[in-house]
């Protein structure tokens, strides 16, 4: 009985172990242009500030795009730089109407919020999980490291020297 509670611990253990392998983010890449829209709006409504007459005329503006770039996308067919270049296109032209929208202070708020995001995505480009600036892990001493390692290995009855 005992042996059948262990091997039930270590699985279930290693079942939710894996989703903390799982990679995070992607799921825009999954969302239709409304979900997209809507997610877009809701973070700039929570980040802007913006009234229910802004966030209304926001979701409609970042429909129209996100629908414009959804097809951008489809036709590119591996076409990178052509889809970048549409894309951009998009965005501008999406600019445009949201500075009809928001106020002055609003559009900076926005235009710096947006670069840093594109600059976390950016950074975050080699699959690296994101760092915050001054909480980053101090380098531990090699010295200690490497006398840890030898110490154990001692232990074992290995040769410390021999490479293995």
């Amino acid at each position: 009985m005992n042996k059948h509670v262990v091997w039930l611990t270590i699985t279930l253990c290693l079942n939710d172990g894996s989703a903390l392998f799982a990679q995070p983010g992607g799921e825009g890449r999954w969302m239709n242009p409304q979900q997209r829209a809507e997610q877009q709006t809701a973070q700039m409504k929570e980040q802007l500030a913006l009234s229910e007459a802004q966030a209304a005329k926001v979701l409609e503006i970042n429909v129209k795009y996100a629908q414009q770039a959804q097809e951008a996308r489809q036709k590119a067919e591996g076409d990178w730089e052509a889809m970048r270049a549409q894309m951009t296109t998009i965005r501008q032209a999406q600019d445009q109407e949201l500075q009809t929208v928001l106020t002055e202070e609003q559009w900076q708020k926005w235009l710096t919020v947006r670069e840093q995001l594109r600059d976390r995505r950016s950074s975050n480009a080699g699959g690296n999980p994101p760092t915050t600036p001054g909480k980053d892990k101090p380098a531990q001493d090699n010295k200690k490291t490497n006398a840890k390692k030898e110490k154990k290995s001692r232990s074992r009855g290995a040769n410390p020297n021999s490479n293995r």
